[in-house]
């Protein structure tokens, strides 16, 4: 079967529907045929609900469980349909303009990949004018025809609904006193909390019920010259059965399945099916306690009401329609047994035909391989640019040999979008085809090239595996091309096992996906740092290693590339690591001797020209002179549990449920990382996560803290505690989110243009690192969820990366937008900044050098002869200085009516607008001025000054001379000078090991603010 492919995706949808509901339909026939005397009435109705739910369920979960998982065949049957912009066919290089979207063709043929990032090839055959003028007037045609259709079935159902109203309103209400206690009895014996109303007519209709909200019986006034009370009673409690069963609802859903595939005969023969089990169902609840007799009576009562109207069509008539007759008195004669086991059979085969029948297929990896190598394709030229979606934006270019430029295919490349708050989503991959030629869709703007994953024989340089990548609406398809190195390949085989914590992280993200297993190579020329990686020591690198990453099979067998020039190697095989060492020039493909290096898990290799090569942890087998690397592990055990608990309120003490909680860990003296392991607090704001600790596990000087995030507050870390040997349990005790802040901000370019789509990543810690987002096609974007004070913030956008600070005020009103002006990143030439030597105490202070004062005046150092001069040199950027403010605050309080002046001076990357919004947050009066200069490293004045670090306050006496500076060693020994200092400033010091944060900073500002008391004193002292 193969249509048009100018079938978008909704019709795609009622294809779908329609051929699924087909199959299930079938099933259920051969199902309810083979097992009708099994399989009671009531049953049977639900089973044949079940193919006409899937024609009004459009679009319907993915499950492995899918019927349809053994049914694929969505990619032959009906084409995916990508409305591209055209590709101007060029043999000079790829065109990075919004005019082609692919690149490098040397021939005529098209290449199309589709959104989920797969490669075909299109052969250029129909012309773009016979498709404008023929293709879109049929598709719209049939989209009207439908969309009239619809409205014809919708008016007419409408119509009779009406008609029914109406016939509701001109009847009378029931009178018999006989069946309304009848009625009135059932009511109470369903537990019915909506009356039911029953009304006689005129009309020439037979018996009839309607309505759900409003249960409606209605009864022709013929019923009591053509029957007896007995008769009366059996049609009432007939309709009542109806309403108990809720039998409107099903109605109900076959009127909106006709009226969206009114042009469908299934859903004809559905409904159909539908409405004789319901009357048959209903009929063996209504004789289920009758004698033959009785039965007898029934089947002449439904014969005599057949000879009445069926109208109106919007109710459900007790006769039904005469069709089906024969099959209900055949049900009388033979009724169908229930019991336990029977039911229990129909409630599986029903569960059965639920989860199975109302899923869709999901794509094994099988499926997904066939349609990287044949997707499906239209046969139509693509359409021009100007017709692309504004909202489409595309990563595409060439992998190719360094060294020949022939093209490499099969290459996994992977773009990391870190604003986007799905996990699922933050990875988006395309593998190249036989030109090496790749496009991935992408968000507007910023996204990173991640570690792309290479076939064997090729490997990428450092620079080459992690890149930011940048899409305009000007440009919104970037080309980029990749250069691949070549590299020895070596044949592996992992046979590890996996614990359940292993399983778990391979496991989070895949869904119904099977676990793919990866190798990894990495060069490490520094033999300590290789050894402290093998012994699971924390590592760092000043620059990116060369690696190579490879996908092993489920059975563990794959290929990985040998990297770099030196040899020297790190494996990483899925949950262990190895030791690699090749001598240049060694062949793997001629290896003629093994050899185990005593007392160690290494083997020797040697080639045939006697050059070596030492793997660890392996055993070496050769095949025609070529060796496999098997690598054996064993799943590490748990040798106990580390339990983190503790408790989230908000400002006022209140317990805050749904918080979510995330768990950072790290090593003392190696970093720190979200482990993954996550859980929300309960209704009365407790939480509690259990860390499970494996023997293979580096224990010692273990460290853990939780981020904390709820919307509405501000995102918070805890504070890091030690874990003990013995597994003690850890209780962060009670923590508080405070109210969370949004600021809106606009991010500029040299040229004062928006940017669009670049990344604003708070980074004071993890939790608000959750708060990432990107900015629109406007270059605007809302920072949500921030805590008042001076917030970190990082902008990419592309090359161009901006370090600034935001200063969120607890004022709401007062966090206006924001704008910040990025400029290209100019790489450092050196590693270690220089500090200049600091002027000594004596030496004449020389004048500052500043670029603007907060209160717009202009001020000399020699103004102020005569006075003396406190110069507080801070930054927003240090969490010190900001923590600090207190102390100075209370020093230009104590000498306000002395003659002592306070000074600020920020360092050059200050922004005066978050300055004045701190200094008027915090009610700090202090002028500040922003340092001449080019970047935080560049402070002329801190130069002249020879600041050591920041904060530093420096006293200047009334002659010019630097009296006293906080920035340099204190003489003597330094803890008999802080213990006497705390003493006079009436603190404990040392600080208790289990002192928050919270009082350090406090124990801190006292002690500064002794300490700056005294010096100022003493210099206020000799000046009199």
């Amino acid at each position: 079967m193969n249509f048009a492919s100018d079938f978008t995706a909704f019709w795609e949808l009622i294809w779908k529907a329609t051929w699924q509901a087909c199959v299930l339909a079938c099933l259920v026939f051969c199902v309810t045929s083979l097992l009708q005397r099994w399989i009671a009435p009531k049953w049977r109705t639900l089973l044949w609900a079940v193919p006409l739910a899937r024609l009004v369920l459009l679009t319907v979960p993915v499950s492995g469980l899918s019927l349809f998982q053994l049914l694929y065949f969505e990619n032959s049957s009906v084409p995916q349909v990508v409305v591209s912009p055209a590709t101007e066919i060029s043999n000079t290089g790829l065109s990075t303009n919004a005019g082609s979207l692919l690149s490098n063709l040397p021939d005529r043929d098209h290449v199309k990949i589709e959104p989920d990032n797969r490669v075909s090839n299109i052969p250029d055959k129909t012309k773009p004018e016979l498709e404008t003028s023929v293709s879109i007037p049929i598709f719209a045609l049939i989209t009207g025809i439908w969309f009239l259709g619809c409205c014809v079935v919708l008016i007419r159902w409408i119509g009779t609904r009406w008609m029914l109203s109406r016939l509701i309103a001109n009847s009378k209400p029931l009178q018999d006193a006989t069946l309304l206690e009848l009625i009135k009895t059932r009511h109470t014996q369903d537990r019915r909390w909506i009356e039911v109303r029953c009304f006689v007519t005129d009309a020439e209709l037979g018996p009839s019920s309607c309505g759900f909200w409003r249960p409606t019986i209605l009864l022709p006034r013929k019923l009591w010259e053509d029957f007896d009370q007995q008769s009366r009673r059996t049609i009432v409690t007939h309709e009542l059965e109806h309403i108990r069963r809720h039998d409107a609802l099903l109605l109900f859903l076959s009127r909106i399945a006709i009226t969206v595939h009114w042009f469908n005969p299934l859903v004809y023969l559905i409904a159909g099916r539908l409405r004789r089990e319901i009357e048959l169902a209903v009929d063996a609840a209504t004789v289920a306690s009758f004698d033959e007799q009785t039965r007898h009576h029934y089947g002449e009562l439904l014969i005599q009401l057949s000879q009445y109207s069926q109208r109106p069509i919007a109710a459900l008539p007790m006769a039904g329609k005469r069709s089906a007759l024969r099959t209900r008195i055949r049900q009388l004669t033979h009724p169908s047994r229930e019991s336990r086991p029977r039911s229990a059979l129909a409630i599986c085969v029903l569960l059965i035909f639920l989860v199975t029948g109302l899923s869709d297929a999901a794509q094994t990896e099988e499926q997904a391989e066939d349609n990287q190598k044949s997707p499906a394709v239209s046969n139509r030229q693509e359409q021009r640019p100007e017709s692309k979606p504004a909202e489409q934006y595309f990563i595409t270019g060439t992998v190719r040999d360094t060294q020949t430029g022939e093209p490499v295919s099969n290459a996994e490349i992977r773009l990391f979008v870190a604003s986007e708050p799905d996990v699922n989503q933050r990875e988006r991959k395309g593998i190249t085809n036989d030109k090496g030629q790749y496009r991935i869709e992408v968000p507007l703007g910023n996204v990173q090239l991640w570690f792309p994953t290479l076939k064997p024989g090729y490997w990428l340089l450092p620079e080459e595996c992690t890149q930011a990548l940048v899409t305009t609406t000007e440009n919104p398809v970037l080309e980029h091309n990749i250069k691949a190195q070549t590299g020895p390949i070596w044949n592996i085989h992992w046979k590890g096992k996996l614990n359940e914590q292993q399983l778990k992280s391979l496991t989070a993200h895949l869904k119904d996906q099977p676990i793919q297993f990866r190798a990894s190579i990495q060069e490490v020329e520094d033999d300590a740092k290789r050894a402290a990686w093998l012994k699971g020591e924390p590592v760092s690198f000043q620059n990116a290693n060369a690696s190579s990453v490879s996908n092993l099979d489920q059975s563990g067998h794959g290929k990985l590339t040998q990297v770099g020039t030196s040899g020297k190697t790190i494996l990483t095989l899925v949950n262990m690591t190895a030791e690699l060492i090749v001598e240049s020039g060694f062949n793997n493909t001629r290896v003629v001797s093994l050899k185990q290096i005593p007392d160690t898990e290494k083997t020797e290799m040697t080639d045939a020209s006697g050059k070596k090569a030492i793997v660890s942890k392996a055993t070496v087998t050769l095949n025609d002179g070529v060796p496999l690397l098997t690598f054996q592990t064993e799943a590490a055990k748990p040798i106990g549990n580390q339990r983190l608990t503790g408790r989230v309120v908000d400002e006022k003490g209140n317990p805050l449920a749904d918080v979510r909680v995330g768990v950072i860990g790290g090593l003392k003296g190696g970093g720190s990382g979200e482990t993954g392991e996550e859980t929300q607090t309960t209704d009365e704001g407790t939480f509690s996560i259990k860390l499970p600790i494996f023997d293979n596990q580096v224990f010692q000087n273990q460290r853990f803290s939780v981020m904390l995030t709820k919307d509405g507050f501000a995102g918070t870390d805890s504070e890091t505690v030690y874990a003990q040997k013995d597994f003690t349990p850890i209780d962060f005790k009670t923590l508080t989110l405070q109210p969370g802040h949004s600021i809106p901000v606009l991010v500029l370019d040299e040229q004062k243009q928006p940017l669009q789509g670049a990344i604003l990543e708070p980074v004071n810690d993890y939790a608000l690192r959750r708060q990432i987002t990107r900015t629109d096609s406007t270059g605007k974007a809302i920072l949500k969820n921030l805590p008042s004070g001076v917030i970190q913030l990082s902008v990419r956008w592309g090359t161009k990366i901006k370090e600034t600070n935001l200063v969120v005020s607890k004022n709401q009103s007062e966090n206006t937008e924001v704008t910040i002006h990025v400029n290209e990143s100019v790489p450092s030439t050196s590693s270690k900044v220089e500090k200049q030597k600091p002027l000594a105490v004596g030496q004449q202070a020389p004048e500052w050098e500043i670029a603007e004062w907060s209160d717009g005046q202009t001020r000399k150092l020699s103004d102020f002869r005569g006075q003396v001069v406190v110069l507080h040199f801070w930054g927003l950027s240090y969490a010190g200085c900001v923590a600090s403010i207190p102390a100075q605050k209370r020093l230009a309080r104590k000498y306000k009516e002395q003659d002592v002046v306070f000074l600020g001076i920020h360092t050059a990357d200050g922004e005066m607008s978050q300055i004045k919004k701190l200094l008027q947050s915090e009610q700090w009066t202090i002028p500040t001025g922003i340092e001449r200069g080019t970047s935080i490293l560049d402070n002329v004045t801190g130069k002249k000054y020879g600041i050591q670090g920041y904060p530093s306050l420096i006293v200047i006496n009334p002659e010019g001379q630097i009296a006293f500076r906080s920035d340099i060693k204190t003489p003597g020994d330094r803890a008999v000078f802080m213990k006497t200092l705390a003493e006079e400033s009436g603190v404990k010091w040392p600080p208790a090991e289990n002192a928050t944060q919270t009082e350090i900073i406090e124990m801190m500002n006292q002690l500064q603010f002794t300490l700056f008391s005294r010096e100022i004193e003493s210099v206020l002292n000799a000046k009199q």
